[in-house]
């Protein structure tokens, strides 16, 4: 199970990333895995991945960091990227969410990231009798509120024809 970075570690992984003109998007460890995601303005490339990967692995060295062998993971968050912090929901404000509440899986456009939830904007399917999903032109939108504390796990959703037409659009430029 992932946990939080000891405090000794997190100057360093700052450090590292101010030397190599990223930021930290999320970092988290699990037994002697570091796992640390980078993002920047520009895109996070293999080379920046591979440079942050460098210069921190000398900042933990120094530091006998675990004392032992350990595995140290530096990747991008990704398209799908999980949500771990509001200001990571704010920055998906208008972008489509699956968000794992208290009572279970939601998914919809996020409207708002506010100080103390979110604001989701859910297409409910109405249910017959039966417990059978009606056809989609019943199904209506409902608002959402979630609480940060209420969130267990989120994370932004692309889907395929969202993605396709990306990679499609990009192709033409």
């Amino acid at each position: 199970m992932a946990s939080q970075v000891p405090p000794e570690v997190i100057e360093p992984i700052a450090a590292a990333a101010r030397d190599t003109g990223v930021e930290v998007y999320h970092a988290e460890i699990s037994g002697r895995e570091l796992r640390v995601q980078i993002e920047s303005p520009s895109g996070a490339s293999v080379r920046a991945c591979s440079e942050f990967s460098h210069a921190l692995t000398a900042k933990l060295d120094a530091l006998s960091f675990l004392h032992r062998q350990y595995t140290l993971e530096v990747s991008t968050p990704g398209i799908e990227r999980r949500l771990y912090q509001p200001q990571d929901f704010a920055k998906a404000v208008s972008q489509h969410v699956k968000v794992l509440a208290r009572d279970g899986w939601v998914e919809g456009l996020l409207e708002a990231a506010g100080p103390n939830g979110i604001a989701l904007r859910t297409q409910d399917a109405m249910q017959n009798a039966k417990g059978k999903l009606q056809n989609a032109e019943s199904a209506e939108t409902a608002g959402r509120e979630i609480a940060y504390g209420e969130i267990r796990e989120a994370q932004i959703r692309v889907s395929d024809s969202e993605l396709f037409a990306r990679s499609h659009a990009e192709r033409k430029q």
